[in-house]
């Protein structure tokens, strides 16, 4: 066992919230009624030299001139005079931006991307500006801003990954990466039967309250096949009567005889969903079935809805491409901590540099070959971290079959007992065997003002039918993407037909519904 210091704490409290992907929005903010002192920029620990275009402040955002910056960070700068636009290229990653424009072009394996920016690039004394966020985000840098210094910080997170993760080993690591990876090639069968409960009567009604638990259940099949194709039905029925009937009792006459009709529905035919797509190809379609949802939100049986996930994530600023890259092609461990690492705001140049290059430093050691304990044909990892009333207690064993991993086994046990607040406690487990065979399970408990519970197992076995990524002939197929409606929604005996969501809105009684344009 190894117990790590508060540091480790911190840094593993740390890595939990990255995920959140807060944008830095604070490194390119800048008040407008700052005075007019110089701007400074730190790259990597070193401030950059501007010897004949400084950075500028303009309109509450700072911009760079593009040529130092992205030559700083190592890439290749272009512009042409003609079609005023700004190229860089760095390890096969090529960035492209047109003067006055609000949208940049990032192409990377072969993948094209679109990503729109709040501000635009200008020229000023023939020299190009770009905002500071992008220019940074574009090449996986961390981008911050320390006030008191006037100074940006910009941290290239994949050469500090690199630099860091080449000094140990990650035999087993790398080993469990390529023991996932049989699951995204070929085709896959898989089935599961899962459910839940929920119980807040103690947090809404007080602790003394009967308990009054939201329960669901539900069932899934479907096939995969690379990893990114699918076709997946399920089926969960939800019981909220008895929490409903905990909440109402007493307040006018309790729930209607309509309410108690729908949620009949829900708890006993429930709700039928079909999945079809190419995560791929970035298209999804969505089928959603059943009298609760017919009723409750005016969802017409037989209808599909479409979106086009890059369109979504295009808009969002974020590069689907190379998302789908990691998720569904070989997982390199290296681009993915440098990904979500890029999302840290570092604030202090005098420190951020050596805390993220220790940080990364301890994630690495942390998985490193020698941080496993071998026992038999089992490799062990264990941590046990505790400080100021908090506890995790992480445990992931691996099962050799000569030198492939075979199964795996994960647990993660969390306390608080802090002063002030609720005592609570959560335990995760999941797990897969040899055979395909795979369970998930999870508790949390909050001193009895909240209990949840959730449990789920499933198989996965080698399919021969490839799945249906697109709906059947003749489908009506709502896109939620689209911009605009086609002329005509009624579908035809061919291809599906295609319409539009006009307007999305929400009855007195709080269900969503829909009218269509």
């Amino acid at each position: 066992m190894h117990t790590l210091p508060k540091r480790a704490l911190a840094v593993a409290c740390a890595a939990a919230l990255l995920g959140n992907g807060t944008s830095a929005l604070a490194a390119e903010s800048v008040p407008a009624s700052a005075p007019s002192t110089a701007i400074s920029v730190q790259l990597d620990g070193r401030n950059l030299s501007f010897p004949d275009a400084a950075p500028e402040a303009r309109d509450g955002r700072t911009f760079l001139p593009v040529r130092t910056v992205f030559e700083a960070m190592g890439a290749e700068v272009s512009y042409s005079p003609a079609a005023q636009t700004i190229t860089a290229v760095r390890d096969g990653t090529t960035v492209t931006m047109a003067l006055g424009g609000t949208t940049a072009t990032v192409e990377r394996s072969g993948v094209t991307t679109h990503i729109p920016m709040d501000a635009a690039p200008y020229a000023h004394d023939n020299r190009t500006y770009v905002p500071v966020r992008f220019a940074a985000q574009a090449f996986g840098c961390a981008v911050g801003w320390d006030a008191g210094d006037r100074t940006v910080i910009l941290i290239d997170m994949e050469k500090l990954v690199e630099e860091t993760l080449s000094k140990y080993d990650f035999t087993y690591l790398e080993k469990y990466l390529a023991y996932g990876q049989k699951y995204r090639t070929g085709i896959w069968d898989m089935n599961a039967d899962f459910d839940a409960s929920l119980d807040m009567t103690g947090l809404l009604l007080g602790s003394t309250a009967e308990s009054a638990p939201i329960t669901l259940d539900g069932t899934l099949e479907g096939v995969m096949a690379g990893g990114a194709k699918m076709d997946a039905a399920m089926g969960l029925t939800m019981d909220l009567r008895p929490f409903l009937k905990a909440l109402t009792d007493g307040q006018n006459g309790g729930m209607s005889a309509s309410d108690t009709e729908l949620l009949d529905a829900l708890a006993e035919e429930g709700i039928h969903m079909e999945l079809r797509g190419d995560l791929e190809a970035g298209q999804l379609y969505i089928s959603l079935g059943g009298a609760f949802l017919e009723q409750a939100a005016g969802l017409p049986a037989d209808t599909w809805y479409s979106m086009d996930m890059s369109a979504i994530y295009e808009d969002m600023g974020l590069d689907y491409g190379a998302l789908m890259e990691m998720t569904t092609g070989d997982v390199d461990y290296t681009a993915l901590l440098s990904l979500l690492l890029s999302t840290v705001e570092p604030n202090d140049k005098d420190t951020a540099y050596s805390e993220l290059t220790q940080a990364v430093d301890l994630a690495a050691q942390l998985l490193r070959d020698d941080a496993w304990a071998v026992s038999g044909n089992d490799r062990i990892l264990h941590y046990a971290l505790e400080q100021d009333g908090v506890a995790a207690d992480f445990t992931f064993t691996l099962t050799m079959r000569g030198d492939d991993v075979s199964a795996y086994d994960l647990s993660v046990e969390l306390s608080a007992d802090v002063d002030g607040s609720a005592p609570m406690s959560i335990f995760l487990q999941e797990s897969m065997d040899a055979d395909g065979r795979m369970e998930a399970s999870m508790q949390c408990d909050a001193a009895g003002l909240m209990d949840l519970e959730f449990s789920m197992s499933g198989r996965y076995t080698e399919g021969k039918t490839a799945p249906e990524t697109e709906p059947p002939k003749g489908a009506v197929v709502v896109d939620l993407t689209a911009p605009e409606a086609p002329a005509d929604p009624v579908p035809t005996s061919g291809d599906p037909a295609e319409v539009v969501i006009d307007k999305i809105y929400t009855t007195g009684g709080g269900f969503i519904g829909v009218t269509e344009g």
